[in-house]
């Protein structure tokens, strides 16, 4: 039973945008530039060359393994069902404790423009893009590629507004703390610009995925670059960096500069405009990892099933949508604060080795990672000493999501087994 191939390029690239454009720039700028100075630009180019590396490994293995679940796909096809179902519960959980944060991002800032119910404005959200994506998926993926068109236009509109404004004397002296700030901002700027892997979560669905998938991790990466260095540039410009780096709300900071009152209300907009984009982007892989799960076994069968009208893994779309608002109403998840980054972390690192074991097993590969191995080294390498900073909290709340998963892989063995050999 194979989902319904409706995405193009278009679509592809939409969503990594999406999924990589959200309020964590507006934020984690303050904290980059606070680190790098004047040299954030750097960091930021630094940061993309380390996520197209990663994005070329997705995209070899997304060739190889043309089904939805992404990284839990590709290591239980190659390490066995065991390690690709704890990895695929460690990036669901990665996801989901994100989505929380996104869902209420969005209910915040349209409470400060419109004064709507924030909460109520969260879940609202969540529940219609939850039927968007039920729908199908090319009706989403035609929202999504709205959303970001109108998404591009206002961060552009917002670089053309401001670089009349720019004050080139605030970029002196460049680099002020070194490359040991240019290296902690670039770790800053990885973090803000994952995402891309939502379009390798829905390989199942691309058209002709092998060209599909690493054309639209390459053009989203590049393009979200683009317009964080646009944002960061105007921002520098406009006000002295150390002023930066001590602000929650950078951004509107700037913005406030050189349009007044309304400049932190343009970036409430744009905030609302984005996660949208940001929200179904994470439905629609953490729906497909939940799809992919259960047609292994590891959750419920209906999880694993496609709507016969609509195409789309309708209770797979439920569980998420559900388990997101879920996290939305209580608020406060520990896992989105400690552990997100060290779930998403291992499943990058774990999925770098799974190429390196189809590779071993020489399956056929419609597209291959240039200048192997050195590029995938490079990337795991990188991936290990990103691990050092999410310290001893993220570490054990890490660790007890991974024991929830052993538990259920446990409590699931005999389904897995069943669905291992109807799959032989």
């Amino acid at each position: 039973m194979n989902l319904k191939r409706d995405l193009g390029w278009k679509e592809a690239t939409a969503l990594g945008i999406g999924a990589m454009v959200g309020a964590g720039i507006f934020i984690l700028s303050g904290v980059a530039i606070g680190k790098a100075g004047t040299a954030v630009l750097l960091s930021f180019v630094i940061a993309a060359i380390l996520e197209i590396l990663l994005g070329f490994c997705y995209a070899e293995l997304a060739s190889r393994y043309p089904r939805a679940g992404g990284a839990y796909e590709y290591v239980s096809q190659t390490m066995g069902p065991f390690v690709g179902t704890l990895i695929g519960w460690s990036y669901w959980g990665a996801w989901l404790a994100a989505s929380s944060f996104v869902s209420q991002g969005f209910g915040n800032y349209l409470h400060s423009l419109t004064g709507a119910p924030p909460l109520l404005s969260a879940v609202l959200l969540l529940v219609v893009l939850g039927l968007f994506n039920m729908l199908g998926i090319k009706f989403s993926g035609g929202v999504q590629v709205g959303i970001v068109i109108v998404e591009i236009i206002v961060l552009i509109l917002f670089f053309v507004l401001g670089f009349g404004h720019v004050d080139y004397s605030f970029y002196s002296p460049f680099a002020p703390n070194g490359m040991e700030g240019i290296l902690a901002a670039a770790l800053v700027g990885f973090l803000s610009m994952v995402g891309w892997d939502v379009i390798v979560d829905a390989g199942e669905e691309m058209k002709n995925p092998s060209k599909t998938i690493p054309r639209g991790i390459l053009s989203s990466i590049i393009i979200v670059l683009v317009l964080y260095c646009g944002l960061l540039f105007i921002s520098i410009g406009v006000v002295p960096w150390q002023e930066l780096g001590i602000s929650n709300v950078p951004v509107a900071f700037a913005s406030q500069q050189f349009l007044g009152d309304f400049g932190p209300t343009l970036v409430s907009i744009i905030i609302v405009i984005s996660l949208p984009a940001t929200a179904n982007a994470f439905i629609i892989s953490i729906s497909r990892t939940a799809f992919a799960m259960g047609r292994r076994g590891f959750l419920p069968k209906k999880i694993g099933t496609i709507h016969s009208r609509f195409q789309t893994p309708v209770w797979a779309i439920i569980l998420g949508v559900s388990i997101q608002i879920l996290f939305t109403l209580i608020r406060s998840i520990n896992i989105a604060v400690n552990a997100t980054g060290f779930l998403y972390l291992i499943t990058f690192i774990f999925t770098i080795m799974a190429l390196f074991i189809s590779r071993r097993k020489e399956r056929k590969s419609q597209f291959s990672v240039p200048f192997y191995p050195l590029l995938p080294v490079a990337a795991f390498i990188i991936s290990i000493c990103l691990l050092i900073p999410v310290g001893k909290s993220g570490f054990i709340s890490g660790f007890i999501w991974l024991m929830i998963g052993v538990g259920i892989y446990f409590i699931r063995s005999k389904s897995i087994k069943v669905h291992l050999l109807d799959s032989v």
